[in-house]
């Protein structure tokens, strides 16, 4: 019987590495990293938890920076599931030969870079900034703008991890532009917008966009010393970018949703009157409703009265 239970424990535990082997690359994760992933994999969905069981304490139409924290959240659960199971990847002759393995003599080898990441960051990455944007009531133009180059940020991190000679470098310089771009026109469009919101606002706009840019430059070091580099082993990397991702997706979004709580979609200008969904007085279906006297004023002054108003009710 104790046999038995032995071989069941072996047959338990992480067996990513070894169902789904990192074939082609001569550095790549270990159980070790496999294991660190799934540790991330999840805190995430135990934050993403805790944010939706939050929702439920709001009204519906108060969502929206709910909706706005637990997308990345999922976003990067999904990712580092993925990564966990030692998928998402492709071999990727390195640059350098600064990790070197017992049969690379002069040459640099082929190393595991996980695309699957490269895929969270470009669905959650957007977030923060719309977020930002949403904060400062900052124009929707000049948020999807924003947007755009932050997805053209990660592209070309991603890019830059695929190509192996030095003209990855080329790319990584033009993802550095269009994280540098996006960190201005943050501070300098959105942060001269929420200064007109309030004092309140302005504080914790400065307070969430300076702390974001921080880790968010933090991001091309790591990038630097791993894939392009290579000086970190596969594992290194891992937790590198294991412990940025839990904080910027993770808790950072956590905590943006905790201190923005008391903000109303109104005094933000995403609820208005002229789009506030109410019910139908007689069918029950919803109906835009308008702003109050509006419609009546209008007809009075065309003189234009209803068929219900005309005629007499029995």
């Amino acid at each position: 019987m104790a046999y038995i239970d032995l071989e069941l424990v072996k047959r338990g535990g992480n067996r990513a590495i070894e169902i789904n082997p990192p074939t082609g690359a001569d550095f790549h994760i270990t159980e070790h990293g496999s294991a660190w992933l799934w540790s991330a994999f999840c805190v995430f969905i135990v934050i993403g938890l805790v944010i939706i069981g939050l929702m439920f304490r709001k009204p519906a139409n108060e969502r929206v920076f709910y909706f706005t924290s637990i997308l990345p959240t999922m976003f990067m659960a999904l990712a580092y599931f993925t990564m966990a199971s030692d998928l998402g990847w492709a071999p990727i002759r390195a640059e350098f030969n600064h990790v070197k393995t017992d049969t690379q003599d002069e040459f640099p080898g082929y190393r595991q870079v996980f695309y699957a990441k490269y895929i969270g960051w470009f669905l959650s990455f957007p977030f923060h900034v719309i977020n930002l944007g949403f904060l400062s009531r900052t124009p929707w133009g000049q948020i999807a703008f924003n947007v755009c180059f932050t997805e053209m940020y990660v592209v070309m991190l991603l890019i830059a991890s695929l190509v192996s000679s030095t003209y990855k470098w080329g790319f990584y310089v033009l993802a550095i532009g269009a994280l540098i771009f996006v960190t201005v026109s943050t501070f300098v469009t959105s942060g001269r917008l929420a200064d007109k919101v309030g004092k309140d606002c302005h504080a914790y706009f400065h307070i969430a966009a300076g702390i974001l840019t921080v880790l968010w430059f933090i991001y091309p070091i790591c990038f630097g010393v791993s894939e392009g580099g290579n000086d970190l082993q596969p594992d290194s990397e891992t937790i590198f970018y294991g412990v940025l991702d839990v904080v910027v997706f993770g808790f950072y979004s956590l905590a943006f949703l905790l201190a923005t709580n008391d903000f109303t979609l109104e005094r933000l200008g995403l609820l208005t009157p002229e789009f506030e969904v109410i019910p139908h007085e007689k069918s029950g279906l919803s109906v835009a409703g308008r702003a109050s006297g509006e419609t009546a004023v209008s007809r009075s002054a065309s003189g234009v009265t209803s068929p219900s108003a005309a005629s007499p009710r029995p």
